[in-house]
């Protein structure tokens, strides 16, 4: 995983540990999406999930985060569960840059396809997943994960992006 430059420091990707929960965490309360759980759930992402996840840091700063796991009943299939980055972090394309990581290291273990999750209007991540395909020349398929006529609050429409096949780059 290749480091990349921003605001004049160098950014490095590398497995959570439950010690970057809170500044995730904090990170993530910024996001106009952000749900209600607190830092323990995300200690315990980091704890359960930090072999499929990823946090990118410049010093000791936790700039943003990748939170992934491998489908139980599609294990060639890697998951992006949540992607967040603090909003003046100073790097550009840093979500993009956490994605690519992820599914590089994942890609060398085996998977085949990467999935994720955006929500309408959200440009910047689709945009991520655009890039993540061109990069590896691969099909990128777009459906509705969660319509709102399959919740009874309504819900909101997640799209979701599945990139693949996907083989190795090197």
């Amino acid at each position: 995983m290749t480091p990349v430059t921003g605001a004049h420091r160098l950014v490095a990707f590398r497995a959570p540990t439950p010690r970057d929960a809170l500044p995730a965490w904090r990170s993530a309360r910024k996001a106009p999406h952000f749900g209600a759980c607190g830092p323990h759930l995300y200690a315990r992402w980091f704890r359960d999930f930090a072999d499929t996840s990823l946090v990118a840091v410049a010093g000791r700063d936790v700039l943003g985060f990748l939170i992934g796991y491998r489908r139980p009943d599609v294990p060639d299939t890697y998951c992006v569960l949540r992607t967040e980055v603090d909003p003046h972090h100073g790097t550009p394309a840093l979500g993009a840059h956490l994605l690519r990581a992820a599914a590089e290291r994942e890609v060398a273990r085996g998977a085949r396809f990467v999935e994720g999750a955006v929500a309408p209007g959200d440009t910047v991540a689709a945009g991520a997943y655009a890039r993540l395909a061109r990069w590896y020349g691969a099909p990128a398929h777009e459906e509705a994960l969660c319509p709102p006529s399959r919740f009874p609050d309504g819900g909101h429409d997640e799209i979701l992006h599945r990139i693949g096949p996907l083989h190795g780059t090197s």
